[in-house]
């Protein structure tokens, strides 16, 4: 049953009031000169951070009404950070400036929102064709640390951490961050493994400043089947529950309702769980799930009987000291465990390796048997670098941990993707080029300027929160045509941004850019906005329950 009805620009109005808000938020953060949020945190020490996702996750208004624009604009924000690992500033900035100047145009009946959001989308990927064209990619240790630099807010000594981290593993997938108990951040190589496989359901979430679920010290339970039900593996997970650990689940394929249901435990604080499932295929799957035992000093079951799974202890799952899972990928750091069988264990790691190398001498493989066998070799030579931030005081942790945690997902962007010039140059020559382009059709030349004027919004915030004055510098880098020439906020001068070491990743852009125009699609097209205060339907879950002889 609905509270309240809001119609067209009465809705818009609230909408983008809430818009508005959380855009202000946000937007203090952008550029080297940005400002620190503090955000309260009940029966907590507050987090400082200049991480946009954070402080849009954070930001709740008391209208509901704001609050649902606030919502649509967060979820571009928090999309970005998904995809990319950065720009969810950016995104906020994007999406505000189209919001708006799409409603502005509305106004004057040029063309219908439905016109504008189809005309919108083709302009983006015209931007995007062209960022396309000018991007560099990664070729020295040198740019993976101006990378970090850039996205940690200019701090050398974690950007250099993160290139010696890189350069050790031999990539930024295999690098993590983790919160040091001491005062000191350092570096370590550990044992550990990456899963290219994310987390079932974006619920199983549990970090306070990223979406991620982080397991400590996780058993692991690898099924090379379907998990069709919860209670087939109940006996395990009240063995868990009593050792008062945490447990990974790896299977085939899960059933919608033992999602549901492992969700329901989680929630209500009954297990410590995360589930995601088993990476590749066929053949190849069973082969890399026992590769995964392997390293974790666990078992492979085929089947849930009954009987095996009553049977089955704590010592017959996989260990390791940390798991950490986002929507994509997977990484357990430090696995096995440590006892006598460990050189066993070691040796037969080696005798893999040596047989996966002898099969990869093979002329005659498939570019998929290729792939394969060198996904193996990542399994099992897994060597992870950690990061362990220090810090004085808790909220200086959090705000360096979100810094370095920034820095590590736009190298990693740029290490996929290459890199542009930063700043918000890019974008912004981006829609010179659109504005550019010339037409005579009235209405695409309404599109073209929102999109346009829109890309300069990233550069002239950046500008703003420095104190610098916009206007000029932005018509003077407008008035030079080299596309990496633009202006360095720190040393005060104009300059070629790549060469100063200004830089930021393609698939930032990219990933800013298309989330910004659906949230903003999405916003011109509501005409009616319905609240209702009705509770959401719970369907039955199955619960773990604690036995008292559960061990």
């Amino acid at each position: 049953m609905s509270d309240y009805l809001f119609f067209d620009i009465e809705a818009q109005q609230h909408l983008r009031m809430g818009v508005e808000k959380l855009y202000k938020a946000v937007s203090s953060t952008m550029g080297p000169q940005g400002k620190l949020v503090l955000i309260e945190r009940l029966g907590k020490p507050p987090h400082l951070t200049k991480d946009g996702a954070t402080v849009a996750k954070n930001v709740k208004l008391s209208n509901p009404l704001e609050g649902l624009g606030a919502s649509l604009i967060r979820q571009a924000s928090e999309q970005t950070a998904q995809t990319a690992g950065d720009g969810s500033t950016t995104a906020t900035v994007l999406t505000r400036e189209f919001y708006n100047r799409a409603i502005q145009a509305l106004q004057t009946g040029i063309l219908s929102s439905s016109e504008m959001s189809s005309l919108m989308k083709s302009r983006i990927d015209l931007v995007v064709e062209f960022l396309k064209k000018h991007v560099v990619n990664i070729s020295t240790n040198e740019e993976i640390r101006q990378i970090a630099a850039v996205s940690a807010n200019g701090d050398t000594k974690i950007s250099e951490l993160i290139a010696q981290a890189i350069s050790e593993v031999g990539s930024a997938k295999l690098v993590t961050v983790q919160k040091s108990k001491t005062t000191q951040t350092t570096l370590q190589l550990v044992k550990g493994v990456r899963v290219e496989r994310g987390y079932v359901s974006h619920y199983f979430a549990n970090g306070e400043e990223r979406n991620k679920c982080t397991l400590d010290e996780p058993f692991v339970l690898i099924l090379n089947c379907k998990l069709n039900s919860l209670s087939q593996i109940v006996p395990v997970l009240e063995k868990v529950a009593g050792s008062e650990k945490s447990i990974l689940v790896i299977a085939n394929d899960f059933e919608d309702e033992v999602i549901q249901s492992m969700i329901t435990n989680v929630t209500r604080g009954a297990l410590k769980i995360c589930a995601i499932k088993s990476p590749f295929y066929g053949e190849n799957r069973s082969q890399v799930l026992q590769d995964l035992a392997d390293s974790l000093g666990s078992r492979v079951l085929n089947e849930l009987d009954d009987k095996q799974i009553k049977n089955l202890n704590l010592t017959d799952l996989g260990v390791c000291k940390s798991a950490v899972i986002s929507n994509h990928e997977t990484l357990l750091v430090e696995c096995g465990r440590k006892n006598t069988k460990q050189i066993t264990v070691d040796d037969k790691l080696k005798e893999n390796i040596r047989s996966v190398d002898k099969l990869l001498e093979n002329e005659d493989l498939s570019k998929e048997e290729v792939a394969f066998l060198k996904q193996r070799l990542v399994i099992l030579k897994g060597v992870v670098a950690v990061l362990s931030i220090g810090a004085y005081t808790e909220s200086e942790l959090l705000e360096t941990f979100d810094r370095v945690d920034d820095a590590l997902h736009a190298t990693k962007a740029a290490m996929d993707g290459g890199f542009l010039p930063g700043g918000g140059l890019a974008l912004a020559r981006a829609g010179m080029y659109l504005i550019n382009l010339g037409t005579d059709n009235l209405k695409e030349k309404t599109v073209n300027k929102i999109i346009a004027d829109s890309c300069f919004a990233p550069m002239k915030q950046i500008l703003k929160n420095a104190d610098l004055s916009v206007d000029y510098i932005t018509e003077t880098v407008k008035s030079h045509p080299t596309f990496f020439w633009g202006y360095n906020i720190r040393t005060e001068q104009y300059c070629d941004l790549i060469d100063a070491g200004i830089i930021d990743p393609l698939p930032v852009a990219i990933s800013a850019l298309n989330n910004a125009v659906s949230a903003a699609s999405s916003l011109i097209n509501i005409g009616c906005v319905i609240l209702d205060n009705t509770q959401s339907y719970q369907p039955d879950v199955q619960m773990v329950h604690l036995d008292e002889d559960a061990e």
